[in-house]
């Protein structure tokens, strides 16, 4: 595996990599069927998932380390070596973390919910509207951190392939499987009609929620659960919670009227998890 050295900005060989913000922004990227990893760590999983990764650009200081990566992965792709100046140029923004890669979105766009893990698992989430990038990427995060088996998103949640909501991630948004849904109540409802044990819970603000503590993960008859999260803002859609099973609420400071979604998905999800 030769890397391969550019020092043109018009090479065609760097136009996956041009205008890399500008074209994450406008949705452009998940047009094309593909999305941008960013760091060496993020590169490293994807190199993890036999044929997702179709080329890297790395700068001359991590090149050594990508290509060993690559060989280490036995991956067959394109290595493109720049200097740091040329990247920031191409990307039109300084990437000095040094590594950009570019993965095919199609193996991990294409799930369906009827489907494993999400018709099998015990413990899924469900993100209703959550729109803010960096919240989507700690909730993948924590749902890794406490055995969740797949993530549900409403069409109206942000993209959890975007370059930055990988990286808050820590890559998890790779690995744990994820499906959309255009209708997520009638999402939710259908699963419930399959597993007659499957429950809905809520996460919500307001006190006649039942505490989350009342649902124990450890317990031996933990039923399968579904824990929705909502935005920041418009919360959970009455539509959902129509059909769930309960709403629950974290118990915090009467002074404070919330938490951030991904810290209350956190501590919700470590309630429900079976993880000792």
């Amino acid at each position: 595996m030769l890397p391969i050295r550019i020092t043109d900005i018009d090479d065609p060989r760097l136009s996956d990599y041009r205008f890399l913000r500008e074209r994450d922004l406008s949705g452009a990227r998940r047009a094309e069927g593909v999305f941008v990893g960013e760091t060496l760590p993020i590169l490293e999983t994807m190199l993890t998932i036999p044929g997702l990764t179709r080329s890297v650009l790395t700068s001359d200081r991590l090149a050594p380390r990508v290509i060993a990566a690559a060989q280490a992965a036995r991956c067959d792709l394109s290595i493109f070596v720049v200097d740091d100046a040329l990247m920031q140029q191409t990307a039109g923004f300084d990437v000095h973390r040094g590594v950009l890669a570019i993965g095919t979105r199609g193996q991990l766009d294409a799930r369906s919910v009827s489907e494993a893990p999400f018709a099998t698992d015990r413990l899924l989430v469900a993100l209703d509207g959550v729109g803010n990038m960096d919240n989507v990427g700690a909730i993948f995060r924590s749902a890794a951190a406490f055995g969740v088996g797949g993530v549900i998103l409403s069409g109206n949640s942000h993209d959890p392939l975007y370059r930055k909501v990988v990286r808050v991630s820590m890559g998890y948004a790779l690995r744990i499987p994820f499906a959309w849904s255009d209708d997520l109540s009638a999402t939710l409802a259908r699963m419930k009609s399959q597993r007659d044990d499957l429950r809905i819970l809520c996460a919500v603000c307001h006190g006649d929620a039942r505490d989350i503590a009342q649902f124990d993960g450890r317990a031996r008859s933990t039923p399968p659960t579904v824990l929705v999260v909502g935005g920041e803002y418009a919360g959970i859609s009455p539509a959902v919670r129509a059909i769930s099973t309960a709403c629950v609420r974290i118990s915090i400071a009467s002074a404070v009227d919330s938490l951030n979604a991904a810290v209350a998905a956190s501590i919700c999800l470590h309630r429900l998890s079976n993880i000792a």
